[in-house]
């Protein structure tokens, strides 16, 4: 007892003289078990092939990183005495590569058939039309919201974001270093957040909060909620912004009355005065034509989210003006049973498969914007494999690049950070063992996000030799670096003739009109209008069409004032008694071949009508 009391004396007499010895130790030097030192800020990347920019090269470069950022590019830099080097012999350093469509959660996109015609859906026994007294239903949310539960403008994904960081280990191994996190679920889903895709705490991570307001053409419903149908889904998003405008200008009125508290209203006005652009996803490329006046008519600054199928109507598609975010998300043709099966395979389907990998060229050539996203891509693996397919199909490797890095920072707001190495921007690379990204042997080696370096595992690369292995032995046809082109399906669509006038003579005439009909006569149009009719003498320019309608009779175009024959989704709004908002006019199916049948049958105009489920049911 006496001993052990000795030791506790001597230890206790020890600790007093160390700590009269040491200086006194602040708060902030007492670092908790497992802290790690901060580490060196500092770097040279050294002996590489930089590109700073598309278009640019820069051969035996060096990239010097300070504190996150980028600090000095070129060939000539001077190394700091304080950096750490690292040298890149043999590597390929890109700006780091940015998802514009980065989904953490369950989100494939929305796609609308417009390759044949819809059916005419009435509304079933079980719809409930809930203008019944008794019957009203809250069509919205819980809480303060908009009337709809589907438009929730006011959703922000920086609100609840939090990484995922296996998403990010898969990202980064493609070479991608931020991204833009997309919201889920409904038409007018949000806001989006520009975050890095690091290990960061989301106060750190997230670099842009409000990024896009996203809206979805999706008319899906559960539970026979408005809007039900395509129609019904752009009328919503219409009416939501004049009742943005509508709310903006009691709120600026001297004289205002108490104004509801309304949070869906209130975040739509910085998407009303143009500091946060719209996303459409419009799930066709009929509908990027309707999203494209939508924005118009509301003065909506604005980005399309592609369908994949811009190339059924590229003129659509330059008529927006907008840039594209294109998912690589490619079609794989079936393993049919025997060779006689594909004979049931369509010649739309055959396109499809032929078109898929040639849509982001296509949008090039319509000299729009394009970024690309792994975005649908069941194997996020399949990008680099899949983007190879859009260079051979068309894609320049500068637009490509470009793809993942200018346009993306650009659309998404941060090309004051991010998009090119340059000075001052932040320390994001991606770096590449070869040298070329776009030739999917060589490994993406590392990638640098805000100064900090992730490279890829031991584990990752040891998959990607056994996946090499599987490549020798696979049997499906592998593409070359020939480029080619499918042929333009409009090809087969072109008017038959456009001559400045038709001379038609010898015809039995049904005028329809005072004239009656008229026998052995002669009809004469010009510049698309009827100009002469009956027996008269023309004077005919070269280039006029003159058709001998001997034995044949002639009327005028035949019009069908009730057809439900060329509407894009449902001819109906079945889900509230009173759909006057809903217009036709917004879902008209000019790929239908229901078109060609009619003008086979000499059908010239059509009124297009809603369906007959509703006492009110719309605008034809």
């Amino acid at each position: 007892m006496m001993q052990s009391t000795n030791r506790l004396l001597r230890s206790l007499v020890h600790l007093a003289l160390i700590s009269t010895c040491l200086p006194a130790l602040t708060a902030a030097e007492f670092l908790p078990p497992g802290h790690r030192p901060k580490a060196l800020g500092i770097h040279a990347l050294t002996n590489a092939t930089v590109i700073p920019q598309p278009g640019q090269s820069l051969n035996n470069a060096t990239v010097v990183i300070r504190n996150g950022k980028i600090e000095a590019v070129g060939k000539d830099v001077a190394i700091p005495a304080d950096a750490r080097v690292h040298d890149l012999t043999g590597s390929t350093i890109y700006a780091g590569f940015i998802d514009a469509a980065l989904a953490l959660g369950t989100n494939s996109g929305v796609a609308l058939d417009t390759s044949g015609s819809e059916p005419i859906r009435f509304a079933s026994g079980n719809i409930n039309f809930f203008g019944v007294p008794g019957e009203e239903k809250d069509p919205g949310n819980a809480g303060p919201g908009y009337e709809l539960k589907r438009i929730t403008p006011e959703f922000r994904v920086a609100a609840t974001y939090r990484p995922n960081a296996k998403v990010f280990e898969t990202m980064r191994d493609l070479g991608f270093t931020a991204g833009n996190v997309i919201p889920n679920g409904g038409i007018m889903q949000g806001t989006s957040a520009f975050v890095q895709l690091n290990d960061a705490n989301p106060n750190d991570a997230v670099l842009r909060a409000n990024v896009f307001q996203h809206i979805v053409f999706d008319p899906t419903t559960k539970d026979d909620s408005y809007p039900g149908s395509l129609m019904g889904v752009i009328s919503a998003v219409r009416q939501t912004f004049f009742d943005a405008q509508h709310y903006a200008s009691v709120k600026a009125a001297p004289d205002k009355a108490r104004l509801e508290f309304n949070p869906a209203l209130e975040a739509l006005q910085p998407v009303l005065n143009q500091d946060v652009a719209v996303w459409f996803e419009p799930g066709s490329v009929l509908m990027v034509d309707r999203a494209a006046k939508v924005a118009s008519e509301l003065k909506l600054k604005f980005v399309i989210y592609s369908s994949g199928q811009e190339w059924r109507r590229p003129e659509l598609a330059a008529a927006t003006g907008a840039s594209f975010i294109v998912p690589l998300n490619l079609p794989a043709a079936p393993k049919l049973p025997t060779d006689d099966d594909w004979f049931d395979v369509s010649l739309d389907q055959l396109r499809v498969w032929d078109w898929a990998a040639e849509n982001a060229a296509v949008l090039r050539q319509q000299g729009r914007e394009v970024a690309l996203t792994t975005r649908e891509l069941a194997e996020k693996k399949d990008f680099r494999k899949n983007t190879k397919l859009a260079l051979q199909r068309g894609l320049s490797a500068d637009d490509a690049l470009a793809a993942l890095t200018t346009v993306p920072a650009k659309i998404c707001g941060m090309d004051g950070q991010l998009g090119t190495i340059t000075a001052g921007k932040l320390a994001n690379l991606t770096i590449v063992k070869g040298a070329s990204y776009f030739n999917p042997e060589d490994p993406v080696q590392e990638v640098w996000i805000e100064g900090e370096r992730f490279s890829a595992s031991e584990k990752k690369e040891a998959k990607k030799d056994d996946s090499k292995e599987k490549e020798k032995k696979d049997k499906e046809p592998k593409g070359d670096d020939t480029k080619r082109s499918a042929r333009v399906p409009l090809e087969d669509r072109q008017v038959l003739a456009t001559p400045k006038s038709v001379l038609i003579h010898s015809a039995t005439i049904w005028t329809s009109g005072p004239q009656g009909i008229l026998t052995n006569a002669s009809l004469l149009i010009s510049d698309g209008k009827i100009q002469a009719i009956g027996t008269f003498k023309a004077e005919l320019s070269a280039d006029t069409q003159v058709i001998d309608a001997q034995g044949k009779h002639v009327t005028a175009g035949l019009i069908d004032a009730h057809s439900h024959s060329m509407i894009l989704g449902d001819v109906n709004e079945s889900t509230l008694p009173s759909t006057a908002m809903v217009r036709i006019g917004d879902v008209v199916n000019s790929e239908t071949e229901n078109i060609y049948k009619q003008l086979a049958g000499g059908l010239t105009v059509a009124n297009l009508l809603h369906g007959s489920a509703n006492p009110i049911g719309g605008q034809n």
